[in-house]
């Protein structure tokens, strides 16, 4: 019986409480879906993600790897190798988020750009150098990259987080070409999402005002929760999308074909 093994980049549940984050929920829901998981990130609410999986009955191992670390990442995979006999799913979700990005290319300094490169798109790659040898050894699997439609539709002076999400998508093509038929490759996209590291010390009240002024851009009139997308990694990495490569499923609602103009 091939072995159900996971690898899962940014998996810590939100930094401060241990509350919602996207890579926490999809590294529970694939424990849920019978893959031993490995919980990676430098952020230690990974240990968070590890208890609510075992409390579940399932089986994972908290790794504090930094993907712009080649022996980091393969530290990681050793561990998957050692602990759970291989790999057969690669879900990289790490992002890098901070202040200096929000800028046009012009006021982005070039410590910014670089460094958020090497995580969103260098993160990545690293990640899928190094874990697909191991995958196709373990008798081949998938890799799922998390993007987000601020790749296609930009915002303003927001410039090195659209290119990075732009090339996550354009890196997804590449890998489900060049490996195919032993690994499958897909991107899931979600646009704004209830996380707890987004809260930023809102009130409750200020929360569910935010989330609603938020939900009015997006044609299902809410918002989008983690379980959503965990639920779309789910499904790509199962059987059930076995002719599925090198796609990328937009979570926004239907935000990305929606124009809000009124005539």
């Amino acid at each position: 019986m091939k072995i159900k093994v996971a690898l899962v980049t940014g998996a810590a549940m939100g930094y401060k409480k241990g509350g919602p984050s996207i890579g926490g929920s999809i590294a529970i829901q694939l424990a849920k879906d019978g893959f031993k998981v490995v919980v990676v990130d430098v952020l230690k609410m990974r240990e968070k993600t590890v208890e609510i999986i075992k409390k579940n009955g399932g089986e994972a191992i908290s790794v504090r790897a930094n993907v712009t670390k080649k022996k980091d990442i393969l530290t990681a995979l050793n561990i998957a190798k050692e602990k759970f006999g291989g790999l057969t799913c690669l879900v990289n979700c790490v992002a890098r988020y901070s202040a200096g990005m929000a800028n046009n290319v012009v006021k982005t300094s070039e410590d910014e750009w670089n460094k958020t490169l090497d995580v969103n798109l260098g993160g990545y790659y690293r990640c899928a150098k190094y874990a697909i040898p191991l995958i196709l050894k373990s008798g081949g699997g998938t890799t799922i990259n998390i993007s987000s439609p601020k790749g296609i539709r930009v915002i303003r002076n927001f410039a090195v987080y659209a290119v990075s999400k732009a090339a996550i998508e354009a890196l997804t093509k590449t890998l489900a070409i060049d490996f195919a038929p032993k690994i499958r490759t897909n991107c899931v996209s979600p646009d704004f999402v209830r996380i707890e590291n987004s809260e930023r010390g809102r009130s409750k009240e200020e929360l569910e005002n935010w989330y609603k002024e938020i939900a009015r851009d997006y044609p299902m009139g809410r918002v989008c929760e983690t379980q959503e997308v965990a639920n779309v990694v789910s499904f790509l990495a199962s059987d059930k999308a076995s002719y599925i490569n090198g796609e990328t499923i937009y979570v926004d609602s239907g935000k990305t074909h929606s124009d809000r103009h009124n005539f």
